[in-house]
């Protein structure tokens, strides 16, 4: 019960510890009877977390900063953690991508741990699921190590706080590295890890210009992956990213420090990952539009965060309006984004994606909008409790008539999807064909 209070709802789109339904068997039983099929496939399996689930690093300290050992999360309430977990606001040279920082994600996040009253405790986030891959043989690489050749597992964290692209970038600069005689990967990824597989595979290593068009599509991601398996991804964002972005993310009330609006606000993530459509009730005014944020004081915007703003800007002479104009350029960057994910999904010869999504849990759609910007949870629909089933299949309508596109569907939750048995044993059957 403690773990369940302490994890339940870490993040706006990864990680946790609810649980599911269970058909009672094992994932290391299930490991076991695929272990002999795993040897004489090889598949070479590169697995992509989600938001909030890459350990991140001090480079300067060699401290973690997120995912640490005795503790979830530096402690944003403080100068030096808030710093941390955010990205700068006064180093930024442009808007095609965020300021430099030295922080650096350097694993999965196998577990979380925290100390609740003194006592120490930890629940699995993806060691499980992990531990249950490499029980079928897959051998575990180092993170980012990926081989030419399997039966192997790389890990394959980012830095969440940063944007999509940025992490698609790096995926394919380690793909593309490996050599052209190398087998051809396939990748796993769960939420956030889904829509980074997904650029990257439509889009190679392009970058996102947001004053300009939508780059073009090339599938270039297809030369190196003959298979992506998308678990849970928000293809069209989700709600809760802007309801935690706006009241903040309380990830277990006053056992974990609640993440705040500014420092959730400096992440491009945060705005990629915006909900698509009508999501706010009571109001007319568009979503991904920095006057909507200011009109309703939400974020960078919202007096209460000033000092928040103050400690992120490091002493520039306007702090407010360098991050309201940061604001603006993560906003116009989100809604670029969105222009080039939204477009039709048709994966060409030696490409096969498929979707896994969770469904039968009550999930927030939509947002109320109070006349003073105050915001609550409004309208829900079906999904996995954290995103909605149109988001998670979306661009996939079409999958029993296409030959290159799949979608399964559960009865199971977002948070540990693959820690369940029914699709833990889906993921290794499809990464088996």
């Amino acid at each position: 019960m403690i773990k369940f209070l302490v994890f339940a709802a870490i993040g706006a789109i990864a990680v946790g510890a609810v649980a599911s339904c269970s058909t009672g068997r094992s994932l290391s039983d299930i490991a076991g009877e695929k272990a002999v099929s795993v040897s004489r496939s090889e598949p070479v399996v590169v697995f992509l977390p989600g938001t909030l689930a890459s350990t991140l690093t001090d480079t300067r300290t060699g401290e973690r900063v997120w995912g640490g050992e005795n503790a979830l999360t530096a402690d944003p309430r403080k100068a030096a953690g808030l710093r941390r977990l955010s990205l700068p606001l006064d180093r930024m040279t442009g808007i095609a991508s965020a300021a430099p920082d030295e922080i650096r994600a350097d694993d999965v996040l196998r577990r979380a741990n925290e100390r609740v009253i003194g006592i120490p405790v930890s629940v699995s986030i993806y060691g499980d699921a992990l531990g249950g891959l490499a029980a079928a043989g897959l051998t575990e690489t180092a993170p980012f190590a990926i081989p030419a050749s399997g039966p192997s597992l790389t890990a394959f964290p980012y830095d969440w706080r940063r944007s999509i692209v940025d992490a698609a970038q790096a995926l394919g600069e380690r793909l593309e590295g490996r050599g052209e005689s190398a087998r051809k990967v396939r990748i796993v990824g769960h939420s956030m890890g889904g829509v980074v597989a997904l650029w990257y595979l439509m889009y190679g290593t392009q970058g996102l210009d947001s004053l300009g068009a939508p780059p073009p599509v090339t599938w270039a991601g297809a030369r190196h992956v003959d298979h992506a398996i998308l678990v849970g991804a928000p293809l069209r964002g989700a709600a809760v990213a802007l309801r935690n972005t706006v009241n903040g993310n309380t990830l277990a009330g006053p056992l974990v420090p609640t993440l705040p609006p500014a420092m959730i606000a400096s992440h491009p993530s945060t705005f990629e990952l915006m909900p698509r459509g009508n999501v706010l009730q009571g109001t007319n005014a568009p979503l991904m539009d920095a006057a909507t944020w200011q009109r309703f004081g939400w974020a960078m915007s919202d007096p209460d965060q000033r000092t928040n703003i103050e400690v992120l800007a490091r002493g520039a002479a306007n702090p407010i309006a360098l991050a309201e104009q940061r604001q603006a350029d993560l906003i116009a960057r989100g809604k670029a984004f969105h222009a080039a994910t939204d477009r039709r999904i048709d994966p060409p010869d030696g490409l096969k994606l498929t979707v896994i999504s969770g469904t039968g849990s009550t999930t927030l759609a939509g947002l109320i909008v109070s006349p003073e910007g105050e915001v609550s949870e409004g309208a829900t629909g079906d999904g996995d409790g954290t995103v909605l089933l149109s988001s998670t299949i979306a661009g996939f309508e079409d999958a029993a008539s296409h030959p290159r596109k799949a979608v399964h569907l559960f009865d199971v939750t977002h948070a540990r999807m693959l820690s369940q048995p029914d699709v833990f044993e889906k993921v290794l059957e499809l990464l088996l064909e």
